[in-house]
């Protein structure tokens, strides 16, 4: 009996000591600062205080449930993981909610961006594909991978989004990357879009959509419309100086000059508030936990854990790329918040599942039941 007891507890302690404690730390470390800074960024409104750490806390539960979860069973639920982020795409672009003159999203209960879903479930499926089979890949293979990221890029640049579009695709092609595309269909792909660019420009690019790279080009060019966003957030940036102005005390944005503080722009409130050594210990943070990722992916057993752990982590330090290249104006105003630290829902849920499958996919490798 006590030897049974003994067994059982061993086992207990044997599967919950081979995750990676790093990763979930980090993760941890990013909501505490999350949590800080939106509390400045609301204007220290609890309310959406509230429904922010419900988003963070549910999506951390969800996190350890996916961690929980043996990889083949994760791998056996991508096809219908696909079909159904297709079908609720498809429901934006019949009944979604319009705000703003894009139709994004579905009102549930609650408020829902089915688009978000396609982070995952685009890599899923491509991983998938690629792995029914232990061979060395054909054109054909990633010929199919393509077309499987091509469908859902297109439905969500219907809507219109093309930000998160070209996410999807982004999070799809790092599948195929860490698999082994090519290096010269990658380039002659990169050939083919600029040469292509004209065309782009003329046929497919939405009015808005041209404004925005324009503006980003010459942003005074509309100081009080698309070029707002930009100025006032490089202005925030580079008045916190080296230490920032003091918590709750940045001017630009307790004045209200910075527009979605909260959501996409969140990073002003840290630039002003705790200046360039305060936006440097946040970007400490992303790169080790970009580090463990690639560790994770590194030393993955199988091409679908591989390829999908490079993809979740590659797509995870794109988003970061992306939201701090555009509030300082390298990039256009595309929408994409910064992971972990921005207000949000559904982004959040998405991002900590995909961290629960990268948990899911090392402790795969570490646990050996006894």
């Amino acid at each position: 009996m006590t030897q049974t007891l003994h067994n059982k507890l061993f086992r207990v302690w044997n599967y919950l000591f081979n995750f990676d404690y790093v990763l979930i730390f980090l993760l941890l470390t990013l909501f505490a600062v999350n949590i800080f800074i939106q509390y400045s960024a609301n204007d220290q409104n609890m309310t959406r205080m509230y429904n922010d750490v419900f988003y963070l806390a549910l999506s951390f539960v969800l996190m350890i449930i996916i961690a929980g979860i043996n990889i083949s069973k994760i791998r056996a639920a991508a096809l219908p993981l696909y079909v159904l982020s297709l079908v609720l795409i498809a429901l934006v672009l019949l009944i979604g909610v319009r705000v703003n003159g894009a139709q994004r999203w579905l009102n549930l209960g609650v408020r829902i961006q089915p688009s978000e879903l396609c982070k995952l479930a685009v890599p899923l499926l491509v991983a998938y594909v690629i792995s029914i089979k232990d061979h060395i890949l054909s054109y054909k293979d990633y010929l199919v991978g393509f077309v499987i990221i091509a469908i859902p890029f297109a439905m969500i640049a219907k809507q219109p989004d093309l930000g998160t579009g070209i996410l999807v695709f982004a999070a799809g092609f790092f599948v195929l990357f860490f698999a082994g595309l090519p290096w010269k269909v990658m380039i002659i792909s990169l050939i083919g879009i600029v040469a292509s660019s004209p065309l782009i420009w003329s046929f497919l690019l939405k009015d808005y959509q041209k404004h925005r790279l324009l503006t980003l080009i010459d942003p005074q060019s509309d100081p009080l419309g698309k070029g707002y966003h930009i100025i006032q957030g490089i202005i925030a940036i580079g008045s916190g100086g080296l230490w920032g102005q003091g918590y709750l005390r940045g001017s630009q944005v307790h004045l209200n000059f910075i527009p979605e503080k909260h959501t996409d722009f969140v990073v002003t409130v840290l630039a002003e508030e705790f200046g360039y050594i305060g936006v440097a210990v946040v970007l400490m943070l992303y790169l080790l936990v970009a580090l463990r990722g690639l560790r994770i992916t590194r030393m993955a057993q199988d091409r679908f854990s591989r390829t999908l752990a490079g993809s979740i982590t590659l797509s995870f330090m794109l988003y970061v790329l992306i939201n701090m290249g555009m509030v300082s104006g390298i990039f256009p105003v595309v929408g994409v918040p910064l992971p972990l630290i921005s207000y949000g829902g559904t982004a959040t849920v998405v991002l900590m599942i995909g961290f629960g499958i990268l948990l899911s996919i090392d402790h795969q490798r570490r646990y050996r039941p006894l």
